[in-house]
């Protein structure tokens, strides 16, 4: 199981994972919180590819991604550019 906290308003995920991919799933919420701390430099899908080959097993490669996208979509929908619910949402992949 992975948790993704809420964060800038937006409610957070709980996922759970057929392997244990906590470490892959955290390192892509840090990128991409790196990223737009970052004042966004670089491109962001050449950032998180970069970063997501390094790994050695697709389901680590697909936790990262899903890290790395769940801080971004965050942020968006933070900024009311898109409908969010009050509430953690849980999912198993």
């Amino acid at each position: 199981m992975t948790c993704l906290p809420p964060y800038d308003g937006h409610p957070g995920v709980e996922i759970t994972w057929a392997a244990d991919c906590s470490e892959a799933f955290n390192q892509g919420v840090m990128l991409a919180q790196t990223w737009l701390d970052n004042a966004r430099t670089g491109w962001l899908w050449a950032v998180m590819i970069a970063e997501r080959d390094l790994l050695p097993c697709a389901i680590e490669r697909r936790a990262f991604e899903v890290g790395f996208l769940s801080r971004i979509q965050q942020r968006i929908c933070s900024q009311g550019l898109c409908g969010h619910s009050d509430h953690t949402l849980t999912l198993a992949l």
